[in-house]
């Protein structure tokens, strides 16, 4: 058996299978694909079923949940572990039902968040597909997106626009006044995935897209972070008089942490993934271009080169961008810095705001958590192929530390599978519809909404990713079950 499942069962549960089963079968029927799509379930003191409330398919989050269905798909068809409840065939079967509406979310160019949909869905059908005319066809709608996000960015400021509005009560941006406004927030660092892979899965041989990609997030290191390590969540450029050499910034502040000078707990979750998984793509990338570029061996066709990145790039030393590398140890060694034992190794919301007048902990966000813990493995995977790491990465470790911590504290009530010849699902107590719970979505004091203490479907999503990545590093060898004790 699996030494990760052994040491982890509780991220490969049938409860957990069961959970994301019975949404994805209740809310999909025959008359149509979805419209609408999972994002949040209440505190655990309002009055149950903990049922999702659901958004429209343009929503940033509608990604996530058709993600899950992928993962789980994934898991069952690549990784080896399942609970057996579900086949291979009803998860694809549902992933592709939740994410054929998302297409047409392809051609827009009002968001930031081409990534957070499209990575989860279209590149992740993409990827698992073997039919040749459905990968070509997932592949188009995902370069499409790409090439929507890329059409945001500005050369005078060096970044994709993440915003063109902000709805803040303090501080509100016009979408009238876009011309002179141009926001950043960090969360943009997960979105600069889908240009890396864009160039990497385009017919074309370009850098285009991912030269804007590396481009903003060194901008990002120049001007989102603290000294020490922490970031910045929305950054206001002046576009008029902004240049890369001389930015011209009007004003840093908070639109979900718990003051502009402060860490939001997500935020620096965001950073860390996004920097993690941005020096894990500059190394795919610069290998291909290496590759690329040698000689031939005798008998050797060019088709060759794209097996040999499948294969090399997972043991070969690390030849990615070493400033993207860096900065993913500067966020992760801030986040890790400032968790505690306990529920205290589950982030707070955010990272400078006090605890309660009574002693007790200020909220949790567990999806923080996660997004860390997936952030951290990759981090993890990367450095022990560093040619100048030394000692050993500790992110694994710090990695484990927030996984079981979450486990034990956050995760609702469990909900199983009822015997028959077709799937059903008993919810179990309270009836939640998420794996998790204690998730912060905005606790700003001047937020025009605030929710805390709620599962959600992204806190979901990057669990399930934990383990599949955890599943995916046992097979090559790279965990063992003394790593994980």
């Amino acid at each position: 058996m699996s030494a990760v499942i052994q040491a982890l069962p509780e991220l490969f549960s049938a409860s957990v299978e069961a959970k994301v089963y019975s949404v994805a079968a209740r809310e999909y029927t025959d008359t149509g694909p979805p419209d609408f799509y999972p994002q949040y379930t209440d505190s655990p003191e309002s009055p149950p079923p903990h049922s999702y409330h659901f958004t429209p398919a343009r929503f940033w989050t509608s990604g996530f949940f058709p993600g899950s269905l992928w993962l789980l798909y994934e898991r069952v068809e690549v990784l080896g572990g399942t609970s057996g409840n579900v086949t291979a065939d009803e998860w694809k079967r549902l992933a592709i039902s939740w994410t054929k509406p998302l297409g047409e979310q392809a051609s827009r160019t009002n968001t930031h968040d081409m990534g957070f949909l499209f990575m989860p869905t279209f590149y992740k059908w993409m990827t698992l597909e073997s039919e040749p005319a459905v990968v070509e066809q997932a592949r188009s709608t995902f370069l499409c997106a790409a090439a929507s996000l890329g059409s945001r960015y500005n050369p005078k400021i060096g970044c994709l626009r993440s915003w063109d509005q902000s709805n803040h009560l303090v501080n509100g941006v016009k979408r009238e006044d876009m011309d002179k406004h141009f926001l950043v927030i960090i969360d943009n660092m997960m979105n600069l995935e889908l240009l890396y892979a864009a160039d990497y899965h385009s017919p074309s041989d370009t850098r285009t897209l991912s030269n804007i990609a590396t481009t903003h997030a060194l901008t990002t290191i120049a001007n989102h972070f603290h000294p020490s390590g922490g970031t910045y969540h929305v950054l206001n450029y002046d576009q008029q008089s902004s240049s890369p050499a001389n930015p011209a910034i009007t004003k840093r502040w908070a639109h979900q942490g718990y003051g502009d000078e402060s860490v939001w707990g997500r935020g620096q979750a965001w950073a860390l993934y996004g920097f993690a998984r941005s020096a894990e793509w500059s190394d795919v990338l610069t290998r291909r271009k290496r590759l690329g570029e040698e000689p031939e061996a005798p008998g050797q066709e060019n088709k060759d080169v794209a097996n040999l990145l499948e294969i090399q790039p997972h043991n070969a030393p690390f030849e990615g961008d070493e400033r993207l590398l860096n900065q993913a140890v500067k966020a992760a060694d801030f986040f890790v810095e400032r968790l505690g034992d306990g529920l205290a190794a589950v982030p707070p919301w955010d990272f400078d705001c006090p605890n309660n007048p009574d002693g007790s902990l200020t909220f949790r966000d567990v999806s923080a958590a996660m997004i860390a813990a997936s952030g951290m493995l990759t981090l993890h995977a990367l450095l022990r192929r560093h040619p100048k790491s030394s000692p050993p990465s500790p992110y694994l470790s710090h990695a484990l530390k927030i996984i079981r911590a979450t486990v034990k504290y956050c995760s609702t009530p469990e909900a199983g599978f009822t015997a028959g010849t077709s799937p059903t699902v008993n919810l179990g107590e309270g009836q939640w519809d998420t794996i998790l719970n204690q998730a912060t979505i905005n606790y700003n004091e001047n937020a025009p909404w605030k929710k805390a203490d709620c599962g959600l479907v992204y806190a979901d999503y990057y669990f399930l990713e934990v383990g599949n990545k955890l599943l995916e590093m046992e097979r090559r060898g790279w965990i063992s079950s003394t790593d994980l004790s």
